[in-house]
């Protein structure tokens, strides 16, 4: 895999851990306690899977892509995030 393929994997990783994140506020506004307990616990496994499964192994291997935010060089462009599935104003 090239540089450019790992940046446009990483950024796709991004933005489905930023999509699972906007599901998990969706629930919590729009359904019962229930529901959103559950789905909180489905999300978070699902978001760690991502992240350290997939994620943290490509940065290990392209450390130059690790996001600023998470310690890492790369400065995300906060684009990629749009648009938003779900936003809670």
């Amino acid at each position: 895999m090239t540089k450019e393929e790992a940046e446009s994997l990483s950024i796709a990783l991004l933005q489905i851990v930023s999509r699972l994140d906007q599901s998990a506020a969706f629930v919590q506004d729009k359904d019962n306690k229930a529901s959103w307990d559950k789905y909180q616990h489905a999300v978070g496994r699902a978001m760690a899977a991502v992240s350290l499964d997939l994620a943290e192994p490509l940065w290990a291997r392209f450390p130059e892509l690790r996001p600023e935010q998470l310690g890492g060089p790369y400065k995300v462009d906060l684009g990629i995030y749009e648009p938003r599935f779900y936003d809670p104003d």
